[in-house]
């Protein structure tokens, strides 16, 4: 007898290196009611989490703050989309140029450098 896939609710973010040169990337991830913590994420590794939409009155929305030695950039990870919708998989790049990502308002689209590294 085949088993039944199981479905789920979680959503899925990952945040690939792919600086190279060996480059470590701190990754800060969180919402309103989650503090992920800071992690190094080595060139080529992803940094993951899973969890599922709000079932409070505020929608879910997570936002990241991305650090080298050398340069810094933050932004919006996830937003739970009205009636408690919001996309199951979330994938961003990060290169030595910036972050790479969908566009939010076109998810048809591919990976569009979202925000630039600002060096400090």
């Amino acid at each position: 007898m085949a088993r039944r896939p199981l479905i789920s609710d979680a959503k899925i973010i990952n945040i690939t290196n792919k600086m190279g040169s060996k480059k470590t990337l701190i990754v800060h991830c969180e919402s309103v009611d989650d503090d992920l913590g800071a992690l190094a994420v080595n060139s080529g590794e992803v940094y993951h989490w899973e969890f599922e939409d709000s079932t409070l009155f505020r929608p879910a929305v997570f936002w990241c703050r991305l650090a080298l030695e050398d340069g810094r950039l933050s932004f919006v990870a996830y937003v739970e989309r009205e009636g408690g919708r919001g996309y199951a998989v979330m994938g961003y790049d990060v290169n030595e140029t910036g972050l790479y990502g969908p566009d939010m308002q076109d998810m048809s689209r591919t990976y569009d450098l979202l925000h630039p590294w600002k060096r400090i």
